[in-house]
């Protein structure tokens, strides 16, 4: 315990009023929840973006690739006309691509699947701002 110049003991000098220390916390709470809620604007954002470019790139592709495998499969049922009826030529075809089509199928979901989540960010802040909340209750 020290004492002031005056002679008066200054232990609780050092010590905040409760009302002071609550309003003090609320404010801090109030403006940590604003920003954890900007930051999730900005990751939400940010993903969305760069997957709708993706998405949208996937859609030309997709449409480029089905031109393509229409003229391959056009020429190899003419192709394999020569050897068989027309009717069979073109349902072999049909058959290929309903094979290749679930293939691809089976690898888009399990690259849909393994896509990192985008509130990874939020939650490490958040984790983070616990610990923060901890130590400055146990003062």
């Amino acid at each position: 315990m020290s004492v002031r110049e005056n002679g008066e003991s200054t232990a609780g000098a050092d010590r905040r009023p409760l009302g002071t220390v609550v309003a003090s916390a609320v404010d801090g709470l109030r403006t940590l929840a604003r920003a954890h809620i900007d930051l999730a604007k900005i990751e939400v954002g940010e993903a969305a973006s760069v997957r709708a470019k993706g998405v949208g790139m996937f859609g030309a592709a997709a449409v480029a690739a089905m031109y393509a495998v229409g003229f391959v499969a056009a020429a190899g049922a003419a192709a394999l006309a020569l050897l068989m009826p027309t009717w069979a030529a073109i349902l072999i075809v049909g058959a290929v691509l309903l094979l290749v089509a679930g293939l691809l199928v089976v690898i888009a979901r399990r690259a849909l699947r393994t896509a990192p989540p985008p509130a990874e960010r939020i939650r490490e802040t958040l984790k983070e701002d616990t610990r923060w909340a901890r130590r400055q209750i146990a003062r």
